[in-house]
């Protein structure tokens, strides 16, 4: 069931980018559309100018015709250049930047150029009348046809920023919305333990009383002030408490105590290995941080076989000596690849019977109280599993 919304998930998330994609390039299309009719439309007009110019300079061969540029094109606004011949020095231009009184050689330089893209994007028309050949316009799109190109690029960007800004309200939201459930669920189940357990406080006194150094009794109460400790790194959830320094390996050594009293319930063939040669000291909450590598050691055990199962921590600095790396290392089932990006995420859980809340209370542990990161340094299936807690060594 919890696999199947994570599939429905990544496949909803699929889907709505198909159909985004697919509205961005209708858009374009749709738009490309509109400028190719107008070009068709210009193409049109320019060729009728250079008609009516062609056949005026004919007629008035004898005359000044500069008349008809200044009538016909000056007052059009589609930018046009004229040339004698292709290739040559343009002899009057309009609606191109440049002053049509401007010869000096820097301007014609920048015409030549213009014109070159002008020719690029569209053929020059010639100035023919009969079996005269007066020259060439060559022209470029309209203002109108330039805004409505890039329209679509800005109606796509201001939609996508939109949706950028939303997206990130949201996350905001729902991450503040997944921190009160936490918190909620946390102080919830620490008050509720906290009852029982102060009665089962005092049951075990008046056994002691009883049976005064017997193993059974201690054993429990171990088990009671276990409980005990579980509960208030419950009510910490939350809370902000305060970070001391303390000795790294002295922390993880008593987790790895816990479960090494525990190993022939829980996995007889399964062994523990952590014999670092260094120490480090690091600012950390000593109860969460514990906490955070109990259950990465229990997810280990659930992991590797029970019959050679290998788990093995080791820490060191990394990264320029800028991070502290403790690593979780196991040789069991690992995890796949379309799973790494999942196992951190609330419900998620590979198990039968899991629930799918130790690896997300962990990374929350881990990134919230106390800066780090946690994350799948390496996973082989059925060879190495690592995962990795970095913390900040400076």
């Amino acid at each position: 069931m919890k696999m199947t919304i994570y599939k429905q998930t990544n496949t909803i998330k699929r889907i709505l980018l198909f159909l985004a994609i697919v509205m961005i390039l209708s858009l374009l299309w749709y738009s490309q559309q509109i400028v190719h009719k107008l070009r068709a439309d210009l193409n049109n007009q320019v060729r009728f100018y250079a008609g009516v110019y062609a056949r005026a300079a004919i007629e008035e061969s004898d005359q000044d015709f500069s008349f008809i540029f200044d009538e016909i094109i000056r007052k059009s606004s589609i930018p046009m250049i004229i040339s004698a011949e292709l290739d040559k020095t343009p002899t009057a231009w309009r609606n191109v930047g440049i002053e049509d009184t401007d010869t000096s050689p820097e301007a014609v330089t920048k015409l030549e150029k213009i014109m070159a893209e002008m020719d690029s994007a569209n053929e020059p028309i010639s100035l023919k009348y009969k079996n005269y050949n007066l020259g060439y316009i060559h022209y470029g799109d309209t203002k109108l046809i330039r805004q409505l190109i890039t329209l679509p690029y800005i109606e796509i960007s201001v939609v996508a920023l939109f949706i950028f800004l939303g997206y990130m309200g949201f996350q905001v939201i729902r991450g503040s919305e997944k921190r009160s459930i936490w918190v909620g669920m946390a102080k919830e189940t620490a008050h509720q333990l906290g009852t029982p357990l102060t009665s089962l406080l005092g049951w075990i006194e008046l056994l002691r009383s009883d049976l005064p150094d017997n193993e059974n009794v201690n054993e429990m109460a171990r088990d009671v002030h276990r409980l005990e400790k579980i509960t208030n790194r419950f009510y910490r959830i939350g809370s902000t408490p305060a970070a001391e320094r303390i000795s790294i390996k002295k922390t993880i050594q008593e987790a790895v105590d816990y479960y090494h009293r525990r190993l022939p319930q829980l996995g007889p063939g399964v062994s523990i290995e952590f014999q670092p040669e260094n120490d480090y000291n690091v600012t950390i909450i000593k109860d969460l941080f514990g906490w955070a590598i109990e259950n990465l050691i229990k997810n280990a055990i659930d992991a590797v076989p029970q019959t050679n199962g290998k788990i093995q921590i080791v820490f060191g600095l990394i990264k320029n000596d800028n991070w502290l790396a403790i690593d979780v290392i196991d040789n069991g089932k690992g995890i796949r690849s379309k799973d790494k990006k999942n196992i951190f995420r609330p419900g998620f859980s590979t198990k039968k019977r899991g629930w799918g809340l130790g690896l997300s209370l962990t990374k929350r542990i881990i990134t919230e109280y106390h800066h780090g990161k946690l994350l799948v340094a390496e996973s082989r299936p059925n060879e190495k599993t690592v995962m990795r807690i970095m913390l900040k060594a400076k």
